[in-house]
């Protein structure tokens, strides 16, 4: 019996593989004469057993079907070997003795190894993990994807492991138009390469492969999209065939014309935007262009209109502000490009019920009907600021069809293809457009002084195996993941389905990825989520490469190009566990930047969803000594004094050598209590807030005092961001801050929608208290979050929001006003940043910070200033140092 399935194309055929169960995927075969597997106690003899059939039967006597490789026990692996495969040391090495060019055909099929007692019964069966040899024996280096080539359209895919493989051929309106077959039959290199005329330029184009699933121990046929596509159908159902290097019609004017001048590292400064978050509620941009690429197209140049946002963003650029971080805009698969499968804001009520299966839906149907959500939505949050009838259709517990799965927003990490703007950011998802408007908004970007970051993600894929989600665990199934090593599970510690850039083909992706993004779009800078899960080597290599590109041969200098990412130490390859990781501590010395947590709480305290109104510097002050204060004044002093070492670290560039005197008056190093691990300024990263967990406003109203005035809390804010921009690194910030933003105590809005995600730049609005937050990350605290959200005492106005905004801009003003806030080097640092009033006897809230320009410092760098002294008091009431230096003027 064959069931086929059918699935956004994707078609699937189960073959007869269910008499057949291994214990696993504890055997691990790592190059082609060694195999690594505990066999069960009392063993006899090890076999390795194939078939390119699938067709193999175990019960506890023997293993049949397939052939047999008998396997030599008692080796080891060289020193080398050993590093590589670490997370496997002690484990029983065995020699396998067969020829590549068998090898090639037995990773076509299900591999098992099988271990026999003494009596040569089946002791143990284990499936294979097989990416080790693979590496060995099919690695490559060249180009993939679409090729132009003269007159020759060529489309090469890597599947070293398929038993068949076709491309399907689709013209303009997805029609078949016919079957290609590849150059070659079972290529040596694992590459398949179709030939295609030019005329097929811009038809659609899926692939057919035949492939063993060691995930699902079945032979497969897929019908699949291609890993290296450059561009897509609409919900990514095709791929395209596009020349993105040459077509002129893929090019705004003046493109090929249009190089950049990139700033130093540290004279960076980083703004981070969701793309739907920028524009879907600016009034000033066209409804048609809202939460799109052609938002930021909205800048006042050229005849062009000046959207409040860009206008935002240019005031921000004017001060100083010189990159625009934007969350991931790859193809997604988490949102709809269809805007006809949607429910979103500006939908009539009713819409709902019409996507949604739902009951208890019914009657708000009928009673709000062709109102607009959005409509409903602002009476609801009006009448009640801690509503919870917002959840109705959009948080429903325990099902996974609600609004927030209909809707058009998601931050976007769950990629689908890698290489593809996302299609909903598009005025048309259906093919090039996207890529068109992508170019268009990083030439506008760079016309307001801004440069272009994108957030990449490639640690994990959104699915695997026969999702009709998964691309790359179709193509080579069991290879581009990092499985458990007993079970054969593919690891999810990060959200989803974990890639594995420890193997060759999976970093080759990554760092080939980026570069397309670096020369094909002109992108400046890249964060890495969970960079920590990547091999710290990936890292270094992907720097290399991207280093090598030059402004004469690829419109861009790759020198500057600013690399960073999440270096968190976390899932199974925590601790080094299976390589040396790009974690904070590992870092050091890469020019690679690492997000800085250090500074982060001890400016703020703990995110108040994890550790509740556990203070930081900028609050704490105000309960020492306070009733509302959790533990004794002792203890809260203490813990506060050392949060003011962590900034002080922090804004010495969080360097793991930078000599100062601590809390206990002790003379130590920044590494010391695991702070600094920077060895260049360069690499801290240091913010406060970003799209992760609460915001700052939202988190701080947790930990002040409940009586106190407005004013204050927005001096707590503007402290905080202070903290960032005197110091030393790259400082980063998230959309609105500088405009108290608020999610109304969302800790994790990644899907919570344009509701509570929403920024006004108009400051006529402002989010804090328009209902209780999702309840999938919120529930626990909602009881606590509605005394917060009704307290009277937190009113946000217009003028707090102006007061922000504009201290903000005049504090990029000062940062830019004098490189010494911006020091190049660790050396410098070393020389001329000082702190004051350290120690035990300190005077507490206060931080006194001096920055030299004097003859001791070296040569001079700012001809204005022989030094500065800047000092932060987080105290509710004034505070003085006498620093012993004379001539000392207040900044104008």
């Amino acid at each position: 019996v064959t069931l086929l399935i059918f699935s956004n194309e994707a078609r699937s055929t189960y073959s007869s593989s269910i008499n057949f169960n291994p214990d696993g995927a504890a055997a691990h075969w790592i190059t082609t004469d060694r195999l690594i597997w505990d066999a069960p106690e009392g063993t006899e003899r090890v076999e390795l057993r194939y078939t390119l059939s699938a067709d193999m039967v175990a019960d506890s006597v023997q293993v049949s079907g397939g052939l047999s490789i008998d396997l030599m026990p008692g080796y080891n692996l060289t020193d080398e070997q050993s590093d590589k495969w670490r997370h496997l040391a002690g484990r029983n090495v065995y020699k396998i003795d067969v020829e590549i060019p068998d090898i090639r055909t037995i990773l076509r099929g299900q591999i098992v190894a099988v271990a026999y007692d003494i009596d040569d019964q089946v002791a143990g069966v284990t499936a294979v993990q097989t990416a080790g040899v693979i590496d060995e024996i099919f690695v490559y280096s060249g180009s993939l994807g679409p090729q132009y080539l003269d007159d020759q359209l060529i489309v090469k895919i890597w599947a070293p492991t398929a038993q068949a493989l076709k491309l399907q051929l689709f013209d303009e309106n997805k029609e078949h138009l016919k079957t290609v077959d590849p150059g070659q039959e079972m290529p040596s290199n694992g590459v398949w390469t179709f030939s295609l005329e030019r005329k097929y330029d811009r038809h659609f184009y899926l692939f057919e492969i035949d492939v063993y699933h060691p995930q699902l121990r079945a032979l497969r046929s897929f019908k699949v999209t291609d890993p290296y596509s450059v561009s897509l159908s609409m919900d990514s159902r095709f791929s395209q065939l596009i020349d993105l290097s040459n077509d002129p019609d893929l090019k705004p004017e003046g493109w090929d014309r249009f190089v950049k001048s990139l700033p130093k590292p540290t004279d960076i400064s980083i703004y981070e935007v969701h793309m739907r978050d920028f524009s879907i509620f600016d009034l000033t941009v066209k409804p048609e262009h809202r939460g799109k690429y052609k938002a930021f197209t909205y800048n006042g140049f050229s005849g062009r209109s000046l959207s409040d946002g860009m206008n935002h963003l240019q005031e921000l650029s004017n001060a100083g502000l010189t990159h625009l971080h934007l969350l991931p805009v790859n193809d997604i698969a988490s949102v709809r490009e269809n805007p006809e499968e949607r429910v979103d804001l500006h939908h009539p009520y009713h819409r709902i019920c019409e996507f949604i299966d739902d009951p208890s839906l019914d009657k708000y149907c009928e009673i709000y009907g062709e109102k607009p959500i959005l409509e409903v939505f602002e009476q609801l949050a009006a009448d009640n600021p801690i509503t919870r009838e917002i959840q109705k259709p959009y948080d429903n517990p325990g099902r996974m069809d609600g609004m927030a799965r209909l809707d058009g927003f998601n931050w976007g990490y769950d990629p689908f293809h890698f290489n593809v703007p996302e299609g909903s950011y598009s005025t048309d998802p259906d093919g090039p457009k996207r890529i068109v408007e992508l170019r268009e908004m990083v030439m506008s970007l760079e016309e307001i002084g801004l440069k272009t970051v994108i957030d990449v993600v490639y640690n994990h894929t959104f699915a695997s195996a026969d999702s009709p989600y998964s691309v790359l665990d179709k193509v080579v199934p069991g290879y581009y993941h990092r499985y458990n090593i007993d079970t054969g599970a593919v690891e999810t510690s990060t959200c989803c389905d974990n890639t594995a850039a420890e193997n060759l083909m999976m970093e080759k992706l990554i760092i080939d990825s980026i570069l397309l993004w670096a020369k094909e779009y002109k992108i400046d800078a890249f964060r890495f989520d969970l960079m920590g899960h990547h091999p710290k080597y990936v890292m270094e290599n992907l720097t290399a490469a991207v280093k090598s590109l030059t402004p004469e041969e690829h419109g861009v200098d790759g020198s500057r190009i600013y690399i960073y990412g999440e270096g968190w130490n976390f899932g199974e390859v925590a601790d080094n566990r299976i390589f040396e990781q790009a974690t904070q501590f590992n870092m050091g010395g890469t020019g690679i930047g690492n997000f800085n947590d250090r500074i982060r709480d001890a400016i703020k305290g703990g995110f108040y969803s994890w550790s509740g109104r556990h203070q930081g510097f900028a609050t704490g002050q105000y309960l020492i000594p306070n009733e509302e204060a959790e533990g004794s004044p002792e203890q809260n002093l203490d813990d506060l004094l050392g949060q003011a070492d962590r900034i002080r670290v922090g804004m010495a560039g969080n360097l793991a050598d930078y000599s100062y005197v601590n809390r206990h008056g002790e003379v130590v190093y920044g590494s010391n209590e695991y702070i600094g691990y920077a060895l260049q300024p360069q690499e801290t990263v240091n913010y406060i807030d970003k799209h992760d967990n609460e915001t700052l406003w939202d988190n701080n109203m947790t930990k002040l005092p409940f009586d106190m005035k407005m004013d204050e809390r927005v001096r707590v804010q503007i402290l905080s961001n202070a903290f960032l921009n005197y110091g030393q690194g790259i400082p980063f910030y998230q959309l609105g801050t500088d405009l108290l933003r608020s999610k109304s105590m969302d800790r994790n809005s990644f899907d919570s929608g344009d509701w509570f995600n929403r920024v006004d730049y108009t400051m006529e609005t402002h989010n804090w208290g328009i209902g209780l937050p999702p309840g999938w990350d919120n529930r626990d605290r909602w009881d606590e979050m509605e005394t917060f959200l009704l307290n009277p005492n937190i009113d946000v106005q217009k003028a707090d929001m102006e007061q922000m905004h504009e201290v903000f801009k005049e504090q990029l003003r000062i940062r830019y006003s004098s490189p010494l806030f911006r020091l190049e080097t660790a050396e410098d640092i070393h020389r001329r940043v000082t702190y004051h009033n350290t120690g035990p006897d300190q005077v507490p809230g206060l931080i006194v910070m001096t920055i030299s320009d004097g003859v001791c410092a070296g040569e001079p760098m700012d001809s204005n200033l022989d030094g500065i002294v800047v000092l932060f008091n987080s105290a509710p009431d004034e505070r003085s140092f006498d620093t012993g230096i004379n001539g000392l003027q207040l900044h104008p």
